[in-house]
């Protein structure tokens, strides 16, 4: 069973001014049938996947160019509002992917039993984003398990956005304790075709 995106709004404010975005999701499995829907199929291919990856992270990002920098980002249970996670600021010395150096994420595993989650990513950026949109990969122990795909537009120069994804569970997920530690979230931000800032996140559930 597929994995189910809503379509949610996130507001864009620039001096006071607000402006609405559309922030559409594609997404394929969630948590099950590991590798089915990534490349990944194979030990051997989720090895190549790791080493494309690790050349990946040398490459030079131009997170310090526009100034883009993550003010925080939650997770909320869909159902009633309820906080389940809150990050600091990730700003350009924490999203350095040239350094090759995870981030780490420590979530209540009870976020395991929501039904869905609301995502909410609070974000600036000092240029001008003409199609702004972000790719995530769930990684399970080296190997694809995942792909979500966000399309926020246009972001205004100078301008402080929030953007909210709503992301429904399959209706089975793999226990927590396999989970934990074993996650690996790989999420790259894109104007168009180029790449605005890569960063992996591990995740465990405390």
């Amino acid at each position: 069973m597929e994995s189910k995106y809503a379509e949610e709004k996130g507001d864009s404010k620039n001096d006071d001014k607000a402006d609405r975005y559309d922030s559409k999701c594609q997404s394929k499995e969630l948590h099950r049938g590991l590798g089915q829907n990534c490349s990944s199929n194979s030990e051997d291919d989720a090895d190549r996947e790791w080493q494309d990856r690790a050349a990946e992270k040398k490459k030079p990002t131009a997170d310090a160019d526009i100034g883009f920098v993550i003010n925080s980002m939650n997770m909320r249970n869909a159902s009633n509002g309820e906080l389940m996670w809150q990050s600091g600021t990730w700003g350009a010395e924490v999203l350095d992917s040239t350094s090759g150096d995870e981030l780490e994420a420590h979530v209540p595993k009870a976020i395991l039993s929501c039904r869905a989650i609301s995502r909410e990513i609070n974000f600036t950026a000092a240029k001008e984003l003409r199609n702004f949109r972000l790719e995530q990969r769930i990684f399970f122990n080296g190997q694809c398990m995942e792909e979500w795909l966000f399309d926020f537009g246009f972001v205004i120069p100078g301008s402080t956005n929030s953007w909210q994804q709503s992301i429904e569970a399959a209706d089975q997920m793999m226990p927590a304790e396999l989970l934990s530690g074993n996650i690996v979230i790989e999420t790259k931000f894109f104007d168009g075709d180029d790449l605005v800032i890569k960063f992996d996140v591990r995740v465990f559930y405390d």
